[in-house]
């Protein structure tokens, strides 16, 4: 696994120079946590689904309109949130994630500490009742694969050649299963179409970066 530590001081080999949470209320309003954030984790990995950070601010009564971020925006959950992070090489991720969970974790004076969980938006889409797998499939894995990410969970990230071509075909029903289940329990039976047979060969993995 994949973890960096950004911290809001100085001394740290890499900075963060945005975070910007879109109101779901009103999409025109806007805040930037980049003055009140006390540390943000960001996350990568093959063993999970999709990327995921985790941010923590302080919360003032003067943020929007003389209110908190969690009144004024409000914050509850699947907002917007754009992030870009820098080294001191250079090197820059901008990555667009959404609240998944808000947890208040200390309040004094009219301040209050509060700490997001973010992650990707097909992971929002995993959860919406809407996403679940209702048809039959199929064929080649690895077209079930593309067709589960770009038609149950609308992703726009996905292009044909990020997905490995399976060499076996698989045919189920989907019985209402949640996307992200589902690729998983395949990506267990794919065989490669290339320098492998069934067998003698792993499964594949299902990860963003």
């Amino acid at each position: 696994m994949t973890k960096t530590l950004i911290t809001s001081k100085s001394t740290e080999p890499a900075f963060v120079s945005k975070i910007e949470v879109k109101s779901n209320k009103d999409e025109s309003s806007t805040v930037s946590l980049i003055g009140g954030f006390v540390e943000l984790l960001y996350y990568e990995s093959i063993l999970q689904d999709t990327i995921r950070a985790d941010v923590v601010f302080t919360d003032t009564g003067s943020s929007i309109d003389g209110k908190s971020v969690m009144e004024g925006l409000p914050l509850v959950g699947t907002e917007e949130v754009n992030i870009k992070i820098a080294d001191t090489n250079e090197e820059e991720i901008s990555v667009k994630l959404y609240v998944n969970k808000v947890t208040p974790s200390y309040e004094d004076a009219g301040k209050s500490l509060i700490s997001i969980g973010l992650v990707s938006e097909e992971f929002i889409t995993n959860e919406l009742g809407g996403s679940k797998l209702n048809i039959r499939f199929d064929g080649k894995i690895s077209d079930h694969i593309k067709k589960i990410l770009k038609d149950f969970l609308k992703s726009e990230k996905v292009k044909d050649e990020d997905i490995e071509e399976t060499a076996n075909n698989y045919n189920f029903i989907g019985n209402k299963r949640k996307p992200f289940y589902t690729l998983n329990w395949l990506s267990k039976s794919a065989v490669p179409s290339k320098d492998g047979k069934k067998g003698d060969t792993s499964g594949f993995f299902l990860y963003e970066t």
